[in-house]
């Protein structure tokens, strides 16, 4: 386990173009277990497919359990994250085949996703090591000026920062 950080860190400026990634499972019939399993055991096949090859473009993800499973996931561009859909040697794009015609309207299982070009953002994390973005791109002790949201929002370029409320 990485060891806590007792600085107050941010993430580094990311590259352009590094993109959010959000997917996520939910039962919608949980008798049908058959269904959502098989959805369920695609997801981490993928993953290690993609820790295996650094190459594709995920940069870091988490996992979380809860009213939907969901996978949050760092990508370095969009075009990597729609490279990796539709290569049809790896495992996502025969997987998406098969749920479309075997799950896609059978009212068991449902999948959602969100796609984000990271650009006007804000991260912090204290007393603990990176997470999130921090953790993808990189880490640095939050700066002289940047004690609040709205000051980090400013220091990376967003132009509404002045209507965030600090904290």
């Amino acid at each position: 386990m990485t060891k806590p950080d007792s600085r107050r860190i941010t993430n580094v400026p990311p590259p352009a173009g590094t993109t959010l990634f959000l997917i996520g499972m939910r039962v919608t019939h949980p008798l049908r277990i058959w269904a959502w399993l098989s959805v369920l055991v695609a997801m981490p096949r993928m993953l290690v497919h993609l820790r295996r090859h650094a190459e594709a473009g995920m940069l870091s993800y988490r996992l979380y359990l809860g009213a939907s499973l969901m996978v949050v996931s760092y990508w370095r561009s969009p075009e990597d994250l729609r490279r990796f859909a539709a290569d049809g040697d790896g495992p996502h794009l025969p997987a998406w085949r098969w749920f479309n015609r075997r799950l896609a309207d059978t009212g068991s299982v449902g999948i959602w996703h969100e796609t984000y070009v990271v650009g006007e953002h804000e991260t912090i994390s204290s007393g603990m090591p990176p997470w999130g973005l921090a953790e993808a791109v990189g880490a640095q002790p939050i700066g002289v000026g940047q004690a609040t949201a709205a000051a980090r929002l400013a220091h990376n370029g967003c132009p509404v920062a002045h209507t965030v409320e600090s904290h």
